[in-house]
């Protein structure tokens, strides 16, 4: 591939022990035909010199927000442009066609979530044009990895253009073995083309893209009511909060976006944020407001708790217990299958469209169920919400997730909100349309660097 053949990459490295790898990094990009120019933190020297990373790019190395007077970024035509030590950063980032941090610290991806720029590495990052691409490879502890706020903080990042290189589970600093830890150098600098490849690429005077910029979206959320007379019904807890945030986000995202809502609490605030709201009380209703969307959007989501069952009957007028009720007082209610959606789906979807599925259970043999319902229901995409962990559920603002893919990709998250959730969520499925596009189109040929756990 040439794809960085004439690049002139920033390479940010943080204080993480992998920056030990960071040489390697950059003699690997050079070995690629990219001018690399490297911006220290001032931790990271604790672990690589700018000896080392001078000798390895053949560039001078920025190590503080002020630069060293003479330090000087090489303009394309060869030319020395000395930059002021206050703007320093300016010309640099302009000058560039992407930033990879690696390794990217717990520390600086909250700092760069919180919009801190208090080192030299972000303060590059932060000063990079609309559509130059920052790429993060995160190097921790696992402990670190899975902390909430770390993993909130990089679904923000995702939901805002920034693209990442998944760590690897494997041998780690502390001396355990886990997720966390950087993939090698050959592979970092692979990935780092890939997903430079399936990023959105914007000119630098152009437009903000958003992920998923004019896709149209479906989303389900909530419960169904199946009535059993004019005031009792089958239903279930769903509060319906996942699927107003997944809605939320989708639009926040760029897209066009429609919800089809059981009856949950309310969520007005939705439609003035630009979301289709369709409201529904039935799993019938549901069906047909659904298939009603189906040939014009995009992407479907079914995160709605449907019911699996309704009544075989149903009275226009409350029953009184002297009439259904035995001589024992026992009263026997006929029960039939709702209609499956999925299913329904599965069988009408297009070529191209993207449908996800999501699968509540709870403990042991849940995840055999998810994938067994992804190939049953011709699924693209399932959300496993497993609901064996306090917090997870029916009614929290908070959710616990695994998401597979029909590729066999699969991605273990910790106890987050639902909007970081739906922002994970929808972030891969972003990825997904990004990387079919471009190899339809003969752009890229992906490879997988993510172990799995």
């Amino acid at each position: 591939m040439d794809s960085l053949k004439h690049k002139r990459i920033i390479l940010g490295v943080t204080g993480s022990i992998a920056a030990i790898k960071s040489p390697a990094i950059a003699r690997e990009l050079n070995g690629l035909g990219a001018s690399v120019y490297c911006v220290l933190t001032e931790s990271a020297e604790q672990f690589v010199t700018r000896a080392e990373m001078a000798e390895a790019t053949g560039e001078a190395v920025i190590a503080s927000i002020f630069a060293q007077p003479g330090t000087a970024v090489r303009q394309q035509a060869g030319t020395p442009a000395p930059h002021k030590e206050q703007t320093w950063h300016v010309h640099l980032a302009r000058s560039a066609d992407a930033m990879l941090i690696a390794p990217c610290s717990a520390s600086a991806i909250g700092m760069l979530r919180a919009g801190i720029y208090d080192n030299a590495v972000l303060l590059a990052a932060a000063s990079l044009p609309k559509g130059t691409p920052l790429v993060l490879a995160p190097a921790m502890d696992e402990d670190m990895w899975l902390q909430p706020a770390v993993q909130e903080n990089l679904a923000w990042l995702k939901s805002h253009g920034v693209l990442v290189i998944e760590p690897v589970v494997g041998a780690l600093a502390s001396g355990l073995t886990g997720m966390g830890r950087m993939p090698e150098p050959k592979e970092i600098v692979r990935e780092f083309q890939d997903v430079m490849a399936r990023s959105p690429r914007l000119p630098r005077e152009g437009r903000e893209t958003l992920p998923l910029q004019n896709m149209r979206v479906l989303i389900t959320g909530g419960p169904t009511y199946e009535p059993i007379d004019a005031v009792r019904f089958i239903g279930n807890r769903s509060s319906g909060k996942m699927g107003a945030a997944l809605a939320r986000q989708a639009k926040k995202m760029g897209a066009e976006v429609t919800l089809v809502l059981g009856p949950a609490i309310p969520f007005p605030l939705l439609e003035t944020e630009g979301v289709t709201v369709v409201s529904v009380e039935t799993a019938e209703e549901m069906k047909q407001a659904v298939l009603k969307e189906l040939p014009r959007v995009d992407i479907v989501i079914m995160s709605a708790a449907v019911a699996d069952f309704m009544p075989e009957a149903q009275a226009d007028k409350k029953l009184k217990k002297r009439d259904i009720a035995d001589q024992f007082g026992r009263a026997t209610l006929r029960l039939k299958r709702t209609p499956d959606i999925l299913a329904a789906i599965g069988r009408l979807k297009r070529a191209g469209q993207i449908v996800v599925g999501f699968a509540l259970e709870k403990g042991k043999g849940s995840e055999q169920y998810a994938l067994g319902k992804m190939k049953e229901k011709k699924l693209d995409m399932i959300v496993l919400n497993d609901i064996a962990e306090e917090g997870a559920g029916f009614g929290y603002d908070t959710n616990k997730i695994t998401i597979f893919t029909n590729d066999g990709n699969r991605e273990s998250l910790p106890l987050m909100s639902k909007e970081a959730c739906a922002t994970v969520i929808l972030q891969t499925v972003a990825t997904r349309i990004s990387r079919e596009r471009s190899v339809e189109s003969g752009e890229l040929q992906f490879h997988h660097t993510k172990a799995k756990p």
